[in-house]
This record gives structure tokens, C-alpha cells and sequence, in this order.
């Protein structure tokens, strides 16, 4: 194993390394020592791989040989401990473990750096590089900020690393690594002056066995999710504060709002409905309920059209107040809607006539009146006005015995239905229109069906207005999703420069991640890792959000928790989710293609 270098040569704005060539055997400590600026990081960079641009050639053999760095600082992440910087290089715990056995930091790996003396992190930073089971090291100054002590130690620990036929390079300009320097190079402004052979130099070491290889790259390709998912939330700790999550969070908690509007806006027009309408009563046409089946006909009550005369009176039925228009708030003007069979309700020219000339009508309230044999008593007066508003889409009261429209001015009662029946004279229903009451009617589409002669016919007007309701509710959900995917669109827009500067400002570290051994498509899905947690707490953050909302709207008005249809939120979910990670990742990928020497000065 070796690596040869031919003429190389490299220049900014005057040359660094002028021609140079030279051949690094393994099993071997090499020494490169100059001042500051005469090209040894250069030079370790060319030799690492690290810089791409230079003249000549760097041949390894075997090609691609392992490489690993140590450097002046221990450049370890101050947010993760020890134990975490390290399983971002290699997820296995029992490694981790021997090798800080071996190092003598078994006791430090759940500390955080900044607690430890300059001496401990390098050796951390030792431990970092020798998971990386390299071919060849590189260090690059690693004792330039220690102490007299701790450099000879480190200067020790690192030539003891020269084992197993790798290739050990320490650029430096202080005399630690002299003593176990298998050659010394001295480089003069891209020159090497002199080489200073020992007479000690070792033998080639063999390379590990084969087997041994694998072993250790499978080892490195194990799965590392616990070890970036503790990246993403040490490293990036403010990144689900809610400051940071409201306008994505806001795209979801109005994803999930117009779903449940559209799932449940028919239900809950039919729950309000409900509370003051008879949204159960219907008319039908007699040929229809002539063909139902039996089945069917036990789920209706039908009512025949009957009415009863006596004297100036006539009589047209009542049915149960959940059943009845009249039970409508404001049908009823004065008293209230019976609780009784025998209590009627009349209307005002009834009352009027009962009452007497100059008296309020108010007075007939709780007043018997015979009809046709029965004891009856006035319990309510019915509005005038419901002859030309509600109660007049009740289509019995929209014709009367003639089959004319009812008329104010005429004197009617309203009698309970059973006993209507024992007393009135059934008629020839208007356009044969039956009434029937069917509980339940609008939560079984299969029901309706049955009942309209053809698929355009309404039931009653509340269903008219229930569909025209659930349209115009899918229409402007519609557009509404249409305009979140184009708002969201611009603000994916928005998030590229965002990401951007983010990772400008991050760019040494994402270049000292690949130094340290993780490849550009690991810190890619870091990256992408980091973002999809933001956007997952930003969806958890909309549900709770919706939750809440939708709890004191249950709550307030009593009504059943509206749930959002989960098929539609889902996939619209799914739609902004792949364009937002979409946008992460290609502006990640994009910011990687920079080389790493870029990205570190």
C-alpha cells in the first residue's frame, strides 16, 4: 500500500507546491514540518482528496484508499456529546466503546465537549478518525493548541496508530512527533527541502485481512437513524420552537379545516336544521309509495289528505311538532304548540272571530271549542305570516280542500291527525302528493332513492338547500386547495433562499462532515432529516390546533366532533409534504456540489 505523488503542484495567487514528488509507504510515520503558510495543510488536502484542483498526480494503491483526519481542534459538535459525535461516523455502540477504551475516554463519551480539557477532545477526535478503520491518516497540526504535556501525549498516541500497515501523515511545525518519525519531510514554500530518513524506519506492515475489511465496511454502512435524529434535534434545537412552524402549520390546519368543512357540512346543516325544522317530513308522490315494498313502507308514515268542516271552520291536520311546520319557531304568534291530542292551534282570523270585536286574539288562548262532536281547547294562534313563509312548504297547507292555496283571511284549525282521521273526509291529493314522515331520511341516500320518482325531485326544500349547500362548499374547497398549492408553491420558492443561508452559515461544518468520513448523500438526508421534522412537528402542531378548535366548537353547540375527511387531508398532506421535502433536497444537493476546500475556508 502506498501513494505516489508526480509533479503536483498547486497555486492561488502565487504557488504553494511547486513539482513535487514523493512516494509514502505503509506502516510508516511521516513527518511534514514548515512555518505557518508554506503548504503543508495544502499539501495533506491534495494527498486526502480533499482538494480537487492541482496539477500532476496522486496515485494510492489499492485506489481510493480509506482516508481519515485529525486536526488542530477537535472540531467535535458542541450540542452533541462525545458518544453522539461519534455514532454520526459509526452507529455501532460496541466499537465506539472499545475504541474509547483503548483511547482512555471511556468514561468521557456522555459528556459534552465544552466540559472537556483540550487534551481529552483530541483524543476524542482520534477516536472519531480511527472509526473510520482508515487506510491512511492524515493530521493536520494536532497539537498546535495543547499544552508541553499533552502534546507529547497525543504525539505518542497518534505514532501508535501506524499499525496495521497504515500510512501516517502529521503535518507540523514542533519537534513532538520527531522522536517517532519514521521520515521527516521539510517543506519550504512548496519545496521539499530535504528528506530526513531513520535508520529505524519499519518494514511494510501487511494489510488487514480481507475478511477484516468487509467486516468493517459493513460495519460503517449500518443504519445511523438514533444517531441523526439526535443530530437533527441537538444540533438544531430551535428548529420546532412554534415561531418556526406557524406558516407551514397554517397550510395544514387549512387542509384539515376545509376537509371537515366539506365532510361535515351536510351533517351539520341537517343537526341545525334539525333543532327548529321538520327536515323528516317529505312528500312523495302517491305512484311512488303505490311500488314500495314492504320493507321500505315500514320505515314511512304516510298521511292521506284529510279534512274536516263545520261551519265557517275548516280543519287540516297536525302532527307531532318534530314533524310540523308549525312547530317552526315563530309559526306560533301567540300561546304555544300543543301538547295534547285534544289542543289545536287556529289562526288569526279564528281567533279574531272567538275573541270578539275589540279584544285580543290572545284571549281565546286555553278557550274550548266544539268541532264536529269533539272537546277541544285553543293551546296557540298561528302566525298569518306562515301563509306566505314556512309553513306553507308544507305542501297540505299549500292547498286546501278545493285545492286552492290557503287564504288568512279564511278560519282554520289544526287538528292533531288521529283524530283528524275519525272525523274529516279524505280528498284527491294536489299533483297526487302524499306527505309521510321518515326518521333518519337524510343519512340514507339509498332511502332517497327509493323515494323520488326521478333523480332531480326533492323531498322537501331543506334538501334543496342542503345540496346547493354541499356544492358550493365542494366548489370553494376546491379553489381554495387550488390557491394552497400555488401559495404553498411560492412559499417552497421563499424556502429555497432560506435553506440557502442556513447552510452557508453551517458550511464548515457540512464540510468537515465529509472530511470526517459521512458522504455527501448521508449529510443530504440529515439535512432532509432536520426538515422533516419541522414539517412532522408543524403537522402535529395543526392537528392539536384543529383538535382544540373543533373540541369548544363540539362543545359550545353540542354537536358531535367534526372529523376531517382523512382521505382528502391525506393526500393533499402528501402533495405539499413531497414538495416541500422535494425543495429541501435539491437545494441541499445543489449546496453539496460546492467542494469541500470551499466549504471549509
Amino acid at each position: 500500500m502506498e501513494i505516489r505523488l508526480e509533479n503536483v503542484s498547486k497555486r492561488y495567487d502565487r504557488p504553494v507546491l511547486q513539482s513535487l514528488n514523493y512516494r509514502f509507504e505503509s506502516g510508516r510515520l511521516y513527518v511534514i514540518k514548515g512555518v505557518s503558510g508554506c503548504g503543508k495543510s495544502t499539501l495533506l488536502n491534495i494527498i486526502g482528496g480533499v482538494e480537487k484542483e492541482y496539477e500532476g498526480n496522486v496515485i494510492h494503491e489499492p485506489p481510493k484508499l480509506r482516508s481519515a483526519y485529525i486536526f488542530q481542534r477537535s472540531l467535535l459538535l458542541a450540542s452533541l456529546t462525545v458518544r453522539e459525535n461519534l455514532q454520526l461516523i459509526c452507529w455501532d455502540a460496541e466499537k465506539v466503546n472499545e475504541h474509547a477504551e483503548m483511547l482512555g475516554i471511556r468514561d468521557l463519551l456522555d459528556k459534552l465537549p465544552g466540559t472537556l480539557s483540550g487534551g481529552e477532545r483530541q483524543r476524542a477526535a482520534i477516536e472519531r478518525a480511527l472509526l473510520r478503520e482508515p487506510q491512511l491518516l492524515l493530521a493536520d497540526e494536532p497539537t498546535a493548541s495543547l499544552d508541553d504535556a499533552n502534546s507529547r501525549k497525543i504525539a505518542e498516541m497518534i505514532a501508535g496508530l501506524k499499525q496495521n500497515g497504515r500510512i501516517l501523515i502529521v503535518a507540523t511545525h514542533e519537534p513532538y512527533f520527531d522522536a517517532f518519525a519514521d521520515e521527516i519531510i521539510k517543506l519550504d514554500y512548496g519545496v521539499i527541502k530535504k528528506e530526513q530518513p531513520l535508520s529505524h524506519c519499519s518494514a511494510r506492515a501487511a494489510s488487514p485481512r480481507e475478511e477484516e475489511r468487509q467486516r468493517e465496511r459493513e460495519a460503517l454502512k449500518k443504519p445511523v437513524v438514533p444517531g441523526g435524529l439526535t443530530y437533527v434535534l441537538k444540533r438544531q434545537p430551535g428548529i420546532i420552537k412554534p415561531a418556526k412552524l406557524l406558516l407551514t402549520a397554517l397550510f395544514f390546519l387549512i387542509i384539515l379545516l376545509g376537509s371537515a368543512l366539506q365532510k361535515n357540512v351536510t351533517s351539520e346543516a341537517l343537526r341545525l336544521y334539525r333543532q327548529d325544522k321538520p327536515v323528516d317530513l317529505i312528500k312523495l308522490r302517491s305512484s311512488v309509495v303505490a311500488g314500495l315494498d314492504e320493507e321500505t313502507k315500514s320505515r314511512l308514515t304516510v298521511y292521506d289528505c284529510y279534512y274536516a268542516e263545520d261551519g265557517e271552520i275548516t280543519a287540516y291536520y297536525l302532527l307531532p311538532k318534530e314533524y310540523s311546520v308549525l312547530g317552526m319557531p315563530g309559526a306560533v304568534l301567540y300561546g304555544r304548540f300543543p301538547e295534547k291530542e285534544t289542543e289545536v292551534l287556529i289562526n288569526e282570523s279564528l281567533a279574531g272571530a272567538l275573541a270578539g270585536d275589540g279584544e285580543s286574539p290572545e284571549k281565546c288562548l286555553g278557550q274550548a271549542i266544539p268541532f264536529r262532536g269533539l272537546d277541544l281547547t285553543v293551546s296557540g294562534i298561528v302566525n298569518s305570516e306562515g301563509y306566505r313563509g314556512d309553513f306553507r312548504r308544507d305542501w297540505y297547507y299549500a292547498f286546501g280542500k278545493d285545492n286552492s292555496p290557503l287564504k288568512a283571511e279564511d278560519k282554520h284549525l289544526f287538528l292533531a291527525y288521529s283524530l283528524l282521521k275519525t272525523v274529516g273526509t279524505q280528498k284527491e291529493s294536489y299533483g297526487n302528493i302524499l306527505m309521510a314522515s321518515c326518521p333518519g331520511i337524510w343519512e340514507n341516500e339509498t332511502m332517497q332513492d327509493r323515494l323520488r320518482s326521478n333523480e332531480y325531485e326533492d323531498l322537501n326544500d331543506y334538501l334543496q338547500y342542503i345540496r346547493s349547500l354541499r356544492a358550493q362548499t365542494e366548489y370553494y374547497v376546491r379553489i381554495a386547495f387550488i390557491v394552497l398549492l400555488v401559495l404553498f408553491a411560492i412559499a417552497c420558492l421563499y424556502t429555497v433562499s432560506v435553506i440557502r443561508l442556513e447552510l452557508f452559515y453551517r458550511r464548515q461544518e457540512l464540510g468537515y462532515l465529509q472530511i470526517f468520513g459521512l458522504s455527501r448523500g448521508r449529510i443530504r438526508r440529515l439535512i432532509l432529516l432536520e426538515y422533516a421534522v419541522k414539517l412532522a412537528t408543524s403537522l402535529l402542531l395543526s392537528a392539536l390546533v384543529y383538535a382544540l378548535s373543533a373540541g369548544i366548537y363540539a362543545l359550545a353547540l353540542h354537536a358531535p366532533f367534526p372529523l376531517p375527511d382523512m382521505a382528502q387531508a391525506g393526500s393533499m398532506t402528501i402533495v405539499l409534504a413531497l414538495m416541500y421535502l422535494a425543495t429541501v433536497r435539491l437545494t441541499a444537493a445543489v449546496f453539496l456540489k460546492q467542494s469541500i476546500v470551499k466549504l471549509i475556508t
